[in-house]
């Protein structure tokens, strides 16, 4: 079991104005059945989301609790329950300037993966249903929708204690209320350390260099094989280990991509985190205006996609069959 620690607390303001209801467990929950398969589902939600951020205790303020507690408990001097409550009740602090309802329940959870340590705190909104008893009679429910993740933090626990990353903190938060994401950020001390965007523009912009340099029929192979590896490293929260890419670019000469990469960054990096927008750009083209939406895989340019600069004119030599069928059915309309 990966689970070595996990505890439920509940936040709610049922009226407005009012002060925010805290209920604390005395004691941890097990970290078995039904808690660790919650936990499993709301961690993959995490590490699958385009929206996580990444960065480190923010070191220029002193005013978050986390850090300090976490280090206690790592150390033997506090427990894990007390931590959770003691971090639950200043985010209690946070909220209570915020008018607003809610319901919300906090998973905390250490998990051990080959050695190495990882604090998730996972917010949790329950869903209102219906659900029939045995009786046969309705009655009103709750319900995890372990898909709609808001906010989360995830601490690789080791990289913080024991190295100078600036990347060991994992964050998720919603684009709905502001005022609720700035004190979710504020309450675990995030600060982002790592521009994903700045970083995978480098980087694509590296692979444009390292591909021009190939034949034509190894270059879009390349392509394909580099943007497959980043998208399957994001889908799994981990980043782009230039080294293991490389092996998979080119099996005879395994370390000819990580040292093309090398030569060519600004500050060298061994690994990346992207950004999946950027990923998705470079791999599709696609623009539009009042009449006329267009996208296309990069892949079939020079095939069935040419384009004259010149003239400004794109030529489709071989489009769709569903299109196909719309304009005979148009054609023949008349």
């Amino acid at each position: 079991m990966p689970l070595t620690h996990c505890i439920l607390h509940k936040l709610e303001r049922p009226v407005p104005g009012t002060n925010i209801q805290l209920q604390l467990r005395d004691e941890e929950n097990s970290c078995s059945d039904g808690i660790f398969s919650l936990f499993e589902q709301l961690k993959h939600s995490l590490l699958r989301s385009s929206q996580k951020r990444y960065g480190q205790f923010d070191p220029q303020r002193s005013d978050y609790v986390l850090p300090g507690l976490l280090q206690d408990q790592q150390a033997g001097n506090s427990s894990f329950t007390s931590l959770s409550q003691k971090v639950v009740q200043q985010l209690q602090g946070l909220l209570e300037d915020i008018d607003e309802v809610f319901s919300i329940y906090l998973l905390f959870a250490i998990e051990r993966v080959m050695e190495q340590d990882y604090l998730y705190i996972l917010w949790l909104d329950p869903m209102g249903a219906n659900q029939i008893n045995t009786d046969l009679e309705v009655q009103h429910t709750q319900y995890i929708d372990t898909q709609k993740l808001s906010y989360a933090l995830k601490v690789h626990i080791n990289e913080w204690a024991e190295t100078d990353s600036l990347k060991y903190l994992t964050l998720l938060t919603s684009r709905g209320n502001q005022d609720v994401t700035q004190a979710f950020s504020n309450w675990v001390g995030f600060t982002e350390s790592v521009n994903l965007v700045e970083d995978t523009k480098e980087f694509l912009a590296i692979v444009d260099q390292y591909t021009d340099e190939l034949p034509e029929d190894k270059l879009k192979e390349t392509k394909a094989k580099i943007l497959d590896y980043c998208i399957d490293q994001d889908r799994v929260g981990s980043p782009v280990i230039f080294e293991e890419l490389s092996q998979q670019v080119n099996e005879s000469s395994p370390e000819d991509f990580s040292n093309f990469i090398t030569a060519q960054q600004e500050q060298p990096k061994t690994e990346i985190f992207t950004d999946r927008s950027s990923l998705k750009r470079y791999m599709r083209f696609f623009g539009r205006d009042k009449n006329m939406s267009i996208s296309f895989s990069a892949d079939v340019i020079g095939d069935h996609i040419e384009y004259d600069e010149q003239s400004g004119t794109l030529v489709i030599k071989q489009i769709p069959k569903s299109l196909r069928k719309q304009l005979s059915r148009y054609q023949n309309s008349d």
